[in-house]
């Protein structure tokens, strides 16, 4: 698994965390509506699988339908404003790794270096028919 696959998950593992918390929260009514986190809870696991599947296009079509509920349950008033941000800075964080993962090729593996041992010249025999020296 690459670095960056491995980043994302673990990016989307946070926001299903932070979707529990939200589903656990949903018991004070002026943190967050239940309809609300049901709906953006639905959205976290279906961007989580398709990250999963390193299915980035999915995993980006996700996360805008996530985005435009929460905008949506925030406009409404089903979301506190100190919940809103905690949501918001994790969408943040995730559209940034998506982005990270699609603008940046994979890094080429990096070959081994091998020890490479010189092949030792063979004296070569001297040339018949040349010329002797001054003295022959």
């Amino acid at each position: 698994m690459t670095t960056r696959l491995t980043r994302f998950l673990n990016t989307a593992a946070m926001a299903l965390l932070t979707a529990g918390i939200l589903a656990g929260c949903a018991n004070t009514p002026t943190d967050l509506q239940p309809g609300a986190a049901a709906k953006l809870q639905t959205r976290l696991q279906s961007l989580s699988r398709d990250a999963a599947d390193n299915n980035l296009p999915a995993a980006k079509a996700e996360l805008d339908l996530f985005t435009s509920e929460f905008s949506t349950a925030a406009a409404n008033g089903e979301i506190s404003p100190t919940r809103r941000q905690d949501i918001q800075n994790a969408i943040d964080l995730i559209r940034a790794d998506l982005a990270a993962m699609t603008t940046t090729p994979a890094p080429a593996p990096t070959p081994s270096p091998t020890a490479q041992t010189p092949t030792p010249v063979a004296p070569q025999p001297p040339a018949k028919g040349k010329a002797k020296g001054k003295d022959d």
